[in-house]
């Protein structure tokens, strides 16, 4: 039995509150609803289940609502989505085991976990099947057999192990026929009274069929299976005879309404109560290949859950179009690089493992999140550039984007347009040599742009690595084969490029630790490279590179971070890098970040440091690094994985953007990049109105701007400097007490005073 208690069961469900409290709508979601797991309907509203969030439509209004991490929910692939018109409830299976209710009525979210922390079943069995609802109680399907759940009292009752002897068994379907509770299994179909107390005993089960199944579904006065064989069967009172044979995968089986639905990967056939096939659903004009994962119909109306559209209606009198209903939103949900520009975001979803290799190759588009509007380009207008894995916005050109594709070259996109692909037949760049003229490999890493317009690009495994594209349109290269001899057998790649205040380059290795480039005009070119041996790094595998406002030189590696304070003498001196020392919990110093694989490194407009890691989620720190301002992982955020492969910070918004192995979330920071001048200083929200808890923003700031508030009379409450382009009032009088209603007056001076402006705030109790 698989027992669990209220107590323990509220206990998870609080922290997905808290960080909602905490940051009330600081947090946005931008997941893909392009692959839908499964569909159901209730409440007068459509639900369809994505890899990990849901989206809800509203066939009258013509409305969508979603539903993600953002809300609550904290797994990460949802495979079944049910909903209990008795308790108004929607029920969340996962592929880990765990389920999550969400209550229509309140908007609650509880997390059940007890089948995830289940010792004695494996982590394979654990998969949520299909949910089947009964006199108040969930049948859910599982990969070890069926647990029973209770949708009032949100409580675990009993659990089934039908399997031979009392084993596991991985339950696919359930469903009730002639007071008889049927399950389709790996190993057969049993069957056992609905009434019976005693389900928990083996014994009760009888073994109807023993091959392996699919579904079991009642439908009108039959029964119906679909076999591993993907055939449907019909019950004759004995046995399942074969009816259908089906000529691709069935992914879905369901009795709804007045038909018998089964979902191929290539069509959905409906059937009556006869068995006769009233429909055959299969590609539509625009959506071609469909592939289809599940379906279900309402009020003469098919909705079909795919695994690229999301999810397509069409109506039962002219199945011959279809209407696209999804929330705007990315490609795919695993995003691995991510860039601002522009007030908007870009992502590319193409990926290299740890070993910096790109097989199997990605054949993937891009998304642009513009004004608001996701704009998604699909592969086929890529030029056949596979692997795309880093971003870089043009900043004399703000349509213009370049992506680094780590197999076919570099692509040029002007106004979400692929233009031209840079690769060995038009540009300097080079396929690395395996001694095969046929085979081109072109491993493009990353890319930056110095402040003469200069686009550095890092091309892997060859001798002259170090390219940039002029202005001019022109290319130039540099070796780096002194300092590694033979690149294409002892350097796996080059990840990242940053440029520092010098006009120093400095770009990532697997092998050979942190490199420093210098072009040095005039001059030899110089080149450098600073090891875990006798240079301070935690490993030789730099992963992440950032330059702060002190032209201090952050570095991540896959074993921890370390800082390069002075990056003047690079060249001339013997630079060391240095890792940060902190006080533990218990007082005790010890290294920031401390064996941790730092996947990316971000700095925002106040010279904080956002650090993603590959298992510990992120972390947001003050310049030094001395203070941890935030530590936001999958248990008290909105992060939908602790697995963050990049970040991206908007200096005109703050608005920081998380890409996990989960999807993409943005949280509004504090952190503005400063301006020029005070030529648009003000201040939000404005008014305060009655209620409003949070803090105050006054943003246009330039750097170290003096900023006080005073009340009408004069009275100083609020006093700061600004460390990048904006500050936050928390609407008290330092910290005291909360200031009454009133005007409020913003007065704001440059660093050296002779810049000044004024605004006002209008505070209402």
């Amino acid at each position: 039995m698989i027992s669990g208690s209220k107590h323990i069961f509220l206990f998870f469900c609080f922290p997905l509150f808290l960080f909602s409290q905490s940051f009330e709508n600081a947090w946005s979601g931008h997941f893909s609803y392009n692959t839908i797991a499964d569909i159901t309907a209730g409440n007068g509203r459509i639900y369809a289940a994505s890899e990990n969030a849901v989206f809800s439509y509203d066939p009258v209004a013509q409305d969508i609502e979603t539903l993600s991490s953002i809300n609550g929910l904290s797994g990460e692939n949802i495979a079944v989505i049910h909903y209990s018109q008795s308790s108004n409830r929607i029920f969340l299976g996962y592929t880990g085991g765990l389920i999550e209710v969400y209550d229509v009525t309140t908007g609650e979210i509880l997390s059940v976990i007890d089948i995830v922390e289940k010792q004695t079943i494996s982590a394979d069995a654990k998969t949520i099947n299909h949910i089947m609802e009964y006199n108040g109680l969930l049948y859910i399907s599982c990969g070890f057999g069926i647990a029973t759940f209770n949708v009032d009292d949100l409580e675990f009752g009993d659990s089934f192990f039908i399997g031979d002897a009392g084993a596991q068994v991985s339950v696919r379907q359930t469903t009730l026929y002639q007071d008889q509770i049927y399950a389709a299994t790996a190993a057969g179909i049993r069957r056992a009274p609905i009434a019976s107390s005693n389900l928990i005993d083996f014994n009760e089960w009888e073994s109807v069929n023993l091959t392996g199944w699919i579904g079991v579904q009642a439908f009108a006065v039959g029964l119906y299976a679909v076999g591993d064989n993907n055939r449907l069967y019909t019950y004759d009172g004995v046995d399942f005879v074969q009816s259908i044979n089906y000529p691709s995968t069935v992914t879905d089986f369901k009795a709804n309404e007045n038909h018998l639905i089964v979902a191929t990967s290539q069509s959905v056939r409906l059937y009556d109560t006869g068995l006769n096939e009233i429909a055959n659903i299969g590609n539509f004009a625009g959506y071609t290949p469909v592939n289809y994962n599940t379906a279900i119909t309402q009020n003469n109306t098919v909705y079909l859950g795919t695994r690229l559209y999301g999810m397509l209606q069409t109506q039962t009198a002219n199945l011959t179009a279809a209407t696209e209903l999804r929330p705007q939103g990315p490609l795919l949900n695993k995003a691995f690089a991510i860039e601002a520009s522009s007030g908007g975001l870009w992502a590319v979803f193409g990926d290299y493992d740890v070993f910096l290799n790109p097989y199997p190759l990605d054949q993937r588009g891009i998304s642009h999140l513009n004004d608001n509007n996701w704009v998604n380009i699909p592969y086929e207008a890529l030029f056949e550039a596979k692997s795309l894995g880093y971003i870089t916005p043009d900043p004399s050109n703000p349509g213009r984007v370049y992506i680094s594709s780590f197999f076919s070259g570099l692509l040029q996109v002007d106004n979400d347009v692929p233009t031209i692909l840079y690769n060995q037949t038009n540009s300097g760049l080079e396929s690395l040599d395996i001694g095969d003229p046929t085979y081109i490999d072109i491993r493009i890493g990353g890319t930056a742009y110095d402040d003469n317009g200069n686009l550095w690009v890092l091309n892997s495994r060859i001798a002259d690595a170090i390219k940039v594209l002029t202005p001019a349109g022109q290319w130039v290269d540099y070796s780096i084969t002194s300092i590694i001899p033979d690149p294409f057998n002892d350097e796996l790649g080059f990840r990242e490029i940053v440029i520092d205040d010098n006009n120093y380059k400095f770009f990532t290795s697997s092998n050979h630790g942190l490199i420093g480039f210098y072009e040095n005009d005039g001059g030899a070119p110089l080149i450098k490279n600073i090891s875990e041996n006798g240079g301070g790094l935690p490993s030789d595998y730099i992963s992440a590179l950032a330059v702060d406002k002190d032209n201090e030189l952050w570095i991540g590696t896959f074993n921890g971070l370390s800082v390069l304070y002075n990056t003047d003498n690079f060249f001339s001196g013997n630079p060391v890098a240095e890792s940060i020392i902190i006080l533990d919990s218990e007082g005790l110093p010890s290294e920031l970040l401390f064996e941790q694989f730092i996947s990316d490194i971000v700095v925002d407009g106040a010279n904080n440091k956002w650090i993603a890691t590959a298992d510990s989620g992120v972390f947001y720190l003050s310049p030094d690094g001395s203070k941890t301002i935030y530590h936001f992982t999958k248990d008290n955020s909105p992060l939908p994985s602790n697995n963050v492969n990049d970040i991206a910070v908007d200096g005109l918004t703050g608005r920081v953007y998380f890409a996990t192995s989960n999807g993409i979330v943005s949280f509004l920071g504090n952190a503005r990049e400063p301006g020029e001048n005070l030529d648009n200083v003000y201040a939000y929200p404005n008014p305060v109105r009655p209620g409003y808890s949070g803090e105050v923003t006054i943003t246009g700031l330039v750097r170290n701007a003096n900023v006080k508030i005073t009340d009408i009379e004069g009275n100083l409450v609020y006093e700061t400097t600004s460390e990048g382009g904006s500050v936050q009032w928390n609407l008290t009088a330092f910290n005291r007490h909360k200031v009454a209603s009133g005007v409020y007056m913003v007065l704001v001076s440059g660093e050296d005073a002779t810049e000044t402006t004024v605004s006002k705030i209008m505070v209402i109790r």
